[in-house]
């Protein structure tokens, strides 16, 4: 077997031929990364004058040295030991001969699958064996991670298939999902997709997620430059949710009358304990509306942006990878609005899976990425457990050193940055 340096468009070519292709093995994440001050290095596996498989591997440079990283590569067929034990070998040497100190795998390869509190109920046994297949040819496991923070990309995920019918899809919504999408949007609120200030929007509610759970958010640049740089090559989208503000007044006024006309005509009833109920049950409907049209009366702007997300798509997935909610207007349920219209999306336009890109892999009532966890899973997709994470050291002792360095590094500037 041989190692080629090849073209992003060769690269390209070969992703879109095989199974199960991911947007992080692609030449438009390569240009995202670049921005990140990372340099992409694509290689093309060859045996006999044919390629077998591809990694991108991405380079930080350090003084003297570098790391390498295969973003869920490397691209091979997992099922042929011979061909990965060859194609290790060769990023060894590629990783060496380029003065680096490691390479780093994750793939898109899933071992387990999950029941709704993260028990496994399918092993996928010779998935589960390659962990062992790794380790053997000198790969170090970084164990399996529940955290976001333990690794370097989510070991966890909710998977919907939405090559199936859409009324198959539906079907596996939790109760609380199929409620609402049945109301058939009430409410008006407006999913656009891809319009002129569409970042500007979108950013707006990543930073009101961002303040409201203590997290840190990337700046605007980050954002826009992952957006283009992959809608560039037609490989990310951004949806944007918003209502307006007179329409939805206007809407909750009709309900008020609605129901205040349905309470005149049981007014008018004869007078009997089911009768009494309902006029109970209405009276509580219209302060809820009420409640609800208070909120909206105090409010100052014609527009509200209630959600967003970027999304990307490659092979033949959708990733839903960035996203904020608004926490104004909640009662509008606009997030389950997005990503139903997401998933439309994805079956119309003949996608097979829609990977909510990330979950925690332990669940925990009081994590503050909770709420997260229980929405993703309301839509009824497998949840799944990838392998994880190899590090492949070439220089053990120097790597040592400077990962100490850079983890004192990073927890500055983790911390600088949350001030900022």
């Amino acid at each position: 077997m041989e190692l080629k340096v090849i073209s992003e468009k060769e690269f390209d070519q070969y992703q879109r031929s095989i199974k199960d292709a991911h947007f992080m093995q692609t030449s438009g994440f390569g240009d995202v990364s670049k921005k990140r001050n990372y340099i992409p290095h694509y290689l093309g596996f060859y045996d006999e004058n044919k390629i077998v498989g591809s990694a991108l591997l991405l380079e930080k440079k350090l003084p003297v040295y570098s790391t390498f990283y295969c973003p869920r590569g490397f691209n091979a067929n997992y099922y042929d030991k011979n061909i990965l034990k060859q194609i290790i070998s060769l990023l060894k040497e590629y990783t060496k001969k380029n003065k680096g100190l490691y390479f780093k795998i994750n793939p898109d390869i899933i071992i387990r699958k999950l029941d709704d509190n993260a028990n496994p109920t399918y092993i996928d046994e010779y998935n589960f064996s390659l962990i062992d297949f790794f380790k053997e040819n000198g790969g170090k496991h970084r164990g399996f991670t529940t955290k976001f923070s333990e690794s370097s990309a989510p070991r966890f995920t909710f998977r919907v298939d939405v090559s199936k019918s859409i009324d198959e899809i539906f079907s596996l919504f939790h109760n609380t999902t199929k409620k609402i999408i049945k109301e058939n949007n009430p409410y008006n609120i407006q999913i656009e997709k891809n319009y002129p200030n569409a970042l500007d929007d979108f950013y707006s509610v990543m930073k009101e997620t961002s303040i409201r759970k203590k997290l840190y958010v990337e700046p605007f640049e980050y954002f826009k430059d992952f957006f283009e740089l992959l809608q560039n090559k037609d490989e990310a989208d951004v949806y944007v949710a918003s209502v307006n503000i007179q329409d939805l007044k206007n809407i909750l006024d009709n309900k008020i009358k609605d129901v205040d006309k349905e309470i005149n005509e049981f007014n008018n009833k004869t007078k009997n304990k089911k009768n009494e109920n309902k006029l109970k049950d209405l009276d509580l409907k219209r302060n809820k509306i009420l409640k609800m049209k208070k909120e909206v009366d105090d409010l100052k702007e014609q527009r509200i942006i209630l959600s967003s997300i970027i999304t990307t798509k490659f092979g033949n997935k959708v990733w839903t990878i960035h996203g904020g909610n608004s926490d104004r207007l909640q009662f509008l349920n606009a997030n389950y609005e997005l990503y139903y219209h997401i998933l439309l999306d994805a079956h119309n336009n003949g996608y097979q899976y829609v990977d909510f890109y990330g979950s925690e892999g332990k669940v925990d009532k009081n994590s503050p990425i909770y709420g997260i966890y229980l929405f993703k899973l309301r839509f009824g997709g497998d949840f799944d457990e990838f392998i994880g994470e190899f590090d492949f050291v070439i220089k053990p002792i120097m790597n040592s050193i400077i990962n100490k360095v850079l983890k004192l590094r990073r927890r500055i500037l983790y911390h600088r940055s949350l001030k900022q």
